[in-house]
């Protein structure tokens, strides 16, 4: 499906009725990362229309010359917010610079957010992730299964392992199909060498002390050396009605390598939104 925000055509793809969910995936890779991980949780839960965005400069959605920053990228994801979404409150959930937006969408848009769900989530800027590397937890693949293919069987398996922690034939596999596909297609010199992915000074310092009120959840990898679980963990004071975690054989893709349990964090998270207990 395509949505004309600012005249850049806004690919997207969406699911079920009911409650809208606006779905943010990470930087370089596409929508595929989170309807691979969201709709398996939502075979078994009813009442929500997911929404799936590809933001500009990735998936099918062309990059735009005007857009130079993460508050322009912000412009876009609320134009489309305004066009999809006109009149609804609505959930939202962020991956990793999907996290990112996803602060600047509770700041702006916080009384017509009635969730946010957290993934690996940057929380700062690059610059100052750069800055901050000794809080990165470091690379480190736990463990290795006897099925994964080799370098060559599959050109694609050393960028497999840059991130991975838990390497096994089907975890390989759905890496592929939800998050090397996307980085495939990426506009990367739009992404490294004219994209700022940061927003501007005022804003960031901003989202350093907003609060947020309603149903959140935090979902964290020990392993994580992409952006590490301690900025998640300083959200809490922040975040009364968060559930965090931080697991342990889980890196930057915690949402395949970690399945179970972060299923149930999700459907937890949609549970405390209805405040639906036994």
């Amino acid at each position: 499906m395509i949505c004309n925000v600012m005249d850049i055509p806004v690919n997207y793809e969406e699911y079920g009725e009911g409650k809208p969910i606006l779905c943010i995936h990470g930087y370089s890779v596409d929508h595929r990362l989170m309807s691979g991980c969201l709709e398996p949780v939502f075979e078994n839960i009813q009442g929500y229309r997911r929404i799936y965005i590809d933001l500009p400069g990735m998936g099918k959605t062309p990059s735009d010359k005007w857009i130079k920053n993460s508050d322009n990228m912000l412009e876009v994801v609320s134009g489309f917010i305004n066009a999809v979404i006109p009149n609804e409150n609505f959930l939202i959930a962020g991956e990793s610079y999907g996290g990112y937006l996803t602060l600047g969408l509770l700041h702006n848009k916080r009384e017509r957010i009635d969730g946010a769900l957290f993934i690996a989530p940057q929380l700062k800027s690059w610059i100052i992730n750069n800055i901050e590397k000794e809080k990165l937890p470091k690379p480190q693949l736990l463990w290795i299964a006897d099925n994964m293919p080799t370098e060559e069987e599959d050109s694609e398996v050393k960028e497999f392992l840059n991130f991975a922690v838990i390497a096994t034939k089907e975890i390989f596999e759905k890496n592929k199909e939800q998050v090397l596909c996307g980085i495939k297609i990426a506009d990367n010199d739009f992404l490294y060498n004219y994209f700022d992915g940061s927003y501007n000074h005022n804003f960031e310092a901003a989202l350093r002390i907003m609060e947020y009120e309603k149903p959140t959840c935090i979902i964290t990898g020990r392993q994580d050396h992409a952006v590490g679980y301690l900025d998640a963990f300083e959200m809490l004071k922040r975040f009364p009605r968060a559930t965090f975690a931080v697991m342990d054989c889980a890196g930057h893709n915690l949402q395949i390598e970690n399945e179970n349990i972060f299923n149930q964090m999700v459907a937890d998270w949609i549970k405390r939104i209805n405040c639906k207990f036994p």
